[in-house]
């Protein structure tokens, strides 16, 4: 299993805009769009006999540059080719059964010039340091090249293995982690403070804890939420309660939370006039909700070491502390951040970080990490919490250890 670059809070880090003067960012490609509506929801597709029917005649022809689903358009077929559109656009109605939503666009590389760019860079990855990830989505008509902190040396190589023209390249660099100490314990002070919860993104804590309904906000992407429940859909969105956690200018989240579960959730982006489903799924999964982290360092697992468990004369604590990202099965002592601690006289808050591994790494796990760390008098009966969590959580002994 492999990942690709994550940033401090999990997601995916933004590409950086500057690339090799001969090489154009992939945010700064026009993808293709079709002008045909549609009538699917978010959770619909074509039926797998007109795909395959446009698939097949694609196939016939050499300037077939791919076929997609236009979800900006509700859900249209969209088919790609080179050469002259109207012969395409009249084979495929006389093919389609009548009344199918489809597009016929012009586009500037076929699949199979795509297929071979791909092949090249397929044959050359070990003379491309810092590749992370390369494809052909239909839309952008080109290869899509990831890389996480190349050397020059890597981009020069690139232009000279493959047109320009025919690719563009999404390049990270992984910011430094911050400075001195680590300081994030004292973000969770703030009033109605930010945090990450897995599935729903970073939201304003109230929204956990008090969720608004979307029934008392009025916005057109409540109204997109709403058709996507109530339409046909042999994976419609789950039924109940839902709530808004985000809305702003582009894009909006949506959960059905239930006690600390994400019962379902369901995020939406807008294209042109149009809000469409970005992601969504079912619920069961527990909100640990957590401190967002400033970039360059990641969160990590801590629990009790269950042989040392601590007393109220102990001025010491043994903790185990796991790296959770895809971090090639790497011990991290060179890497972990922290603790920081914050003793008040009820409580004790300890929290560490990390400083991810940046590009594709392999996800089997990291060995835990045994830290210990040392109290400013007796922990006496003050709860020992873990301050990366909001609220704050009792610290807990290590289940397999």
């Amino acid at each position: 299993m492999t990942a690709e670059p994550r940033g401090s809070n999990g997601s995916l880090p933004e590409a950086a805009a500057t690339v090799d003067d001969a090489l154009l960012a992939c945010d700064d490609v026009p993808q293709l769009e079709g002008t045909v509506e549609g009538n699917l929801s978010g959770t619909q597709n074509p039926s797998d006999r007109l795909i395959g029917i446009i698939r097949s005649y694609g196939s016939q022809h050499e300037s077939f540059a791919d076929l997609w689903i236009d979800r900006a358009h509700g859900g249209a077929l969209v088919a790609a080719f080179t050469d002259d559109l109207e012969d395409h656009r009249e084979a495929l109605t006389a093919l389609l059964p009548q009344g199918t939503p489809f597009d016929v666009v012009r586009a500037e590389n076929s699949v199979a010039e795509l297929d071979a760019v791909r092949a090249v860079i397929h044959a050359n990855v070990a003379e491309l340091e810092g590749l992370s990830s390369f494809g052909a989505p239909a839309p952008l008509n080109r290869v899509e090249i990831g890389f996480v902190d190349p050397p020059d040396i890597t981009l020069d190589r690139l232009v000279e293995l493959v047109p320009a023209a025919m690719v563009c390249v999404e390049v990270f660099y992984p910011p430094d982690p911050p400075s001195g100490p680590l300081n994030i314990i004292p973000l969770v002070n703030a009033e109605d403070p930010l945090v990450e919860c897995r599935g729903i993104g970073t939201v304003r804590y109230s929204r956990l804890v008090d969720p608004v309904s979307v029934d008392e906000v009025d916005h057109a992407a409540v109204e997109a939420l709403r058709a996507e429940i109530e339409a046909p859909s042999p994976e419609p969105l789950p039924a109940g309660d839902w709530s808004v956690m985000h809305v702003d200018e582009d894009s909006a989240t949506f959960a059905i939370v239930e006690g600390n579960v994400i019962a379902g959730r369901a995020s939406f982006r807008l294209a042109g006039d149009r809000w469409v489903l970005s992601g969504y799924g079912g619920g069961g999964r527990p909100c640990e909700s957590r401190v967002p982290l400033p970039p360059g360092i990641a969160h990590v697992r801590v629990h009790l070491d269950p042989d040392t468990l601590p007393r109220p004369a102990s001025t010491s604590i043994f903790l185990f502390v796991e790296d959770i990202g895809c971090s090639n099965g790497r011990e991290i002592d060179n890497e972990l951040r922290g603790p920081q601690i914050i003793e008040t006289d009820d409580e004790v808050l300890v929290a560490f970080a990390v400083i991810p591994v940046w590009g594709v790494a392999t996800c089997q796990g990291a060995p835990a990490t045994s830290v210990r760390v040392d109290l400013s008098r007796p922990l006496g009966e003050r709860a020992l919490l873990n301050g990366a969590l909001m609220p704050p959580a009792p610290l807990k002994p290590h289940p397999d250890l």
